[in-house]
C-alpha cells in the first residue's frame, strides 16, 4: 500500500506564506480630518449685507431760524421747532402779524405763514440754505377765523423731485382749531445755483 502522505507534512510544506494574512485596522490617529463645511445659518449676516449709505443731512431748527433772520427779517415771529426731511413745525406770535378788522389774522398773512413753513421744509429736506428755491403755486383754504395768539403751521412734503417739490401746510391757533390748510408746490435750482451765503 503506497503511503500518501500525512496532511501534517502538507501543511508544513505550504509554509507560512499560504497562512491569511492579518486584517490591517487603521489607527485612527492616522485618518485625515474631516473637512468641516460651515453651517450657512452662523454665517454673520452684517458680513453678507452691503454697507448702508449714510443719511442724507437735514437742516436742524436752528439753522433755518438763522436763515429767516438773515433773509426774511419781516418773519421775526416766526420760529422752527422741529424739523426734519418730510415734516417741520413753526410757530408764530400772532400778536405781532398783521390783522383785518375784526381783530382775524389777515389771509395775506396766513398764505404767507403756510409759504414760508414750506420753503423752509424744502430747504431742510436739502440740507443746504437755497435761497432762490421758488414757490411756483400756492393753493389755500381759509377754514377758521385765527385769533391773534400763538400760531403753529405744520407742513409735511407729499413729493420731493428733482425740480419740483409739493408740500402740504396746515395752520391752527393757539387753541389747535384748523384755520387754513394749503398745498404749496416749489421750483428746486440745480445743486449748486442760488443757495447764496450759508
Amino acid at each position: 500500500m503506497r503511503d500518501t502522505g500525512s496532511p501534517i507534512r502538507e501543511m508544513q510544506a505550504l509554509g507560512p506564506a499560504s497562512a491569511p494574512a492579518a486584517v490591517q485596522v487603521p489607527d485612527p490617529a492616522s485618518a485625515p480630518a474631516a473637512v468641516q463645511v460651515p453651517d450657512p445659518a452662523s454665517v454673520s449676516t452684517a458680513a453678507q449685507a452691503p454697507a448702508s449709505a449714510p443719511a442724507a443731512r437735514t437742516l436742524s431748527p436752528d439753522e433755518l431760524n438763522a436763515l429767516v433772520q438773515r433773509q426774511f427779517p419781516d418773519y421775526a415771529a416766526c420760529r422752527v421747532t422741529d424739523a426734519s426731511g418730510t415734516h417741520l413745525l413753526m410757530e408764530a406770535d400772532g400778536a405781532r402779524l398783521r390783522t383785518r378788522p375784526g381783530g382775524t389774522i389777515s389771509g395775506p398773512e396766513q398764505a404767507g405763514l403756510v409759504d414760508l413753513a414750506a420753503f423752509l421744509l424744502v430747504n431742510a429736506r436739502l440740507g443746504r440754505p437755497t435761497p432762490m428755491a421758488l414757490t411756483t403755486s400756492l393753493q389755500i383754504s381759509y377754514l377758521n377765523r385765527p385769533r391773534p395768539g400763538l400760531l403753529r403751521t405744520h407742513a409735511r412734503m407729499a413729493k420731493f423731485g428733482r425740480r419740483l417739490c409739493v408740500v402740504l401746510a396746515e395752520l391752527r391757533d393757539e387753541a389747535g382749531d384748523l384755520a387754513a390748510s394749503a398745498t404749496v408746490t416749489y421750483s428746486v435750482p440745480p445743486a449748486g445755483a442760488g443757495q447764496g451765503t450759508g
